[in-house]
């Protein structure tokens, strides 16, 4: 009972304590970049390099979709891994001079079961060319531009 009189005795400066703890939470998000009741069109940024929501959404509906009975935080969470992988690591590609040479990239295409060896993606005498890839990928592009 003791313990409450004093409380009651020190009612303003617990109101006053409480008060300065709310506010001193709330001051970072005043200043920080003024984003302050802005919108963001960013999930977030890597090394500086921001991802946009879009972006990022649309990556996260094409794994729920390939990859049946996932679910939308396993996605996203792969979504963002992913990111993350392919931001560092081109960071330390950039910083070493790693480039991949077309020539690779073509072999590294030839091996894959899903595209060296599909009828779609071969020319008449059965093999993947570079011609092959640039026409179908323009298909691709204009099929989806509208």
């Amino acid at each position: 009972m003791a313990v409450l009189a004093k409380i009651r005795q020190r009612s303003a400066l617990m109101i006053v304590v409480i008060a300065f703890a709310l506010f001193a939470f709330l001051v970072p998000s005043l200043f920080d970049k003024g984003n302050f009741g802005k919108n963001s069109t960013n999930v977030g940024s890597i090394n500086g390099k921001n991802i946009s929501f879009e972006d990022f959404r649309i990556k996260v509906s094409n794994v729920e979709k390939s990859q049946q009975g996932v679910t939308s935080t396993a996605a996203a969470n792969r979504v963002w891994d992913q990111e993350v992988s392919i931001a560092l690591l081109t960071a330390e590609f950039d910083k070493l001079g790693i480039r991949v040479g077309e020539k690779a990239l073509l072999e590294v295409l030839k091996s894959d079961q899903n595209i060296g060896k599909n009828p779609i993606f071969l020319n008449s005498a059965g093999i993947l060319t570079k011609l092959n890839l640039k026409n179908i990928s323009s298909q691709i592009r204009n099929k989806h531009r509208f």
